[in-house]
């Protein structure tokens, strides 16, 4: 029998209630609701990154190109495909679409606006698919419709100017504008019809000033019939990283290639940053309550002083002294961390089973329950904290219990 073990357990079901039995139980307390907040929390941001990942990779391209393309770009794109990769999915074939984009300013109205136009070649690029999604009045169209352009524009756009569904609105590049400066000219400008509007949710800047239009309207305007861009989707956008860095090698240092995740660096980072902030603050409640725990071991060695000096008496060493206490801090951590976790991980499969706390996505929201998406490395890493810290509060305690001084335990005072 494992006697250093037998009275550790011994020590962990006092007989009587005392002071350092609250102070005890106030610490297993705290590390289990710091656990089960960290378990939620992290949760909670991973179903709002999830959301957030779905919306940016079903809304732009995956991988977007723009620079100094060479003329035999198209052969070097289809060239260079993931599914060769062994890795990769039998769907991971990419497709790519040129865009012609361009600055545009648009005049209805006497109000005039500022606007990143995007030209596609037909209604049917795969470019536009989030785009279709997203429409929420008129229709889809880049072809002209009775000899005029079509716009399709976004939320913020309609709104600064005030346009609605029919609206025919002039449109001039900046190269014509800076043209009509030098030869002291009215600019040209070159009516189109407003003809859906979409809000796609996925970053501020599209849905602000965001307009999708024929590829012919925009190279017109600018007199640059070659695509300024191109857009890649891939089968699995999860593959973007490892493309990307295989078509920076073949394409060379001219072309600028990057992933959705560099599309939208910003936010991403955003979101980064917010997870390891609220861990790190969920995280120092263990820690508070690990110093409880440390409170409570150190109050129990200066309380059972006499019968740490019985038990050296009786033949056990220093180092046994030291692993009653350090058992101590393991059960502690251990009781209170799979407490912890039960109830985190309980709260998260009730929301995503019962949403608990759903939403009218008729009023304008974007997912119809609170998402939680639970992730075994997020539940590996909080249960390694809570143990951690509360194992380290226990060295103190013990190592004090084991420089106890046998003459001086038992001297009557």
């Amino acid at each position: 029998m494992n006697v250093p073990l037998l009275i550790a357990r011994r020590y962990l079901r006092p007989r009587r209630f005392s002071v350092i039995s609250v102070i005890g139980l106030i610490s297993v307390f705290g590390i289990v609701i710091g656990t089960a907040a960290l378990v939620i929390v992290l949760s909670l941001f991973n179903g709002f990154r999830g959301i957030a990942r779905d919306l940016m990779v079903g809304f732009g391209p995956h991988i977007a190109l723009s620079g100094n393309f060479q003329e035999n770009i198209l052969e070097k794109l289809h060239a260079i495909s993931p599914a060769s990769s062994p890795t990769s999915s039998p769907t991971s074939s990419p497709t790519s679409s040129p865009l012609a984009e361009s600055k545009l300013v648009l005049q209805s109205a006497g109000r005039t606006g500022v606007v990143q136009a995007v030209g596609v070649r037909s209604d049917s690029d795969p470019i536009l698919r989030g785009v279709r999604r997203s429409v929420f009045v008129g229709k889809l169209q880049v072809a002209p419709f009775e000899g005029l352009p079509v716009l399709t524009i976004s939320m913020g756009v309609a709104e600064s100017l005030k346009l609605f569904i029919g609206d025919t609105v002039s449109v001039m590049a900046p190269e014509q504008i800076e043209r009509a400066l030098t030869t002291l000219t009215m600019p040209a400008s070159q009516k189109a019809i407003v003809g859906a509007v979409f809000q796609s949710n996925a970053a501020r800047d599209i849905d602000q000033y965001r307009v999708y239009t024929s590829y012919d309207l925009v190279a017109s305007l600018t007199g640059n019939d070659q695509p300024t861009s191109y857009a890649i989707l891939l089968g699995d956008p999860r593959e973007a990283p490892e493309v990307a860095e295989r078509l920076k090698a073949e394409l060379g240092t001219g072309v600028i290639v990057q992933t959705w995740e560099d599309l939208n660096r910003g936010l991403v980072d955003t979101m980064k940053l917010e997870r390891l902030g609220s861990f790190i603050v969920l995280a120092l409640i263990v820690l508070v309550a690990s110093f409880n725990v440390l409170v409570s071991l150190t109050l129990g060695v200066v309380e059972k002083r006499r019968d740490i000096a019985v038990l050296q008496t009786i033949g056990l060493t220093p180092a046994d002294i030291r692993t009653i206490y350090v058992v101590q801090g393991l059960v502690y951590g251990v009781v209170s961390v799979i407490i912890g976790l039960v109830i985190g991980l309980g709260i998260c499969w009730g929301q995503q089973t019962f949403h608990w706390i759903s939403f009218d996505m008729s009023q304008g929201f974007l997912v119809p329950a609170l998402p939680m998406e639970i992730q075994a490395v997020d539940v590996l890493s909080v249960a390694l904290v809570g143990m951690t810290l509360a194992s380290i509060a226990a060295i103190y305690p013990a190592r004090r219990a084991a420089r106890t001084v046998i003459a001086d335990a038992i001297r009557v005072e």
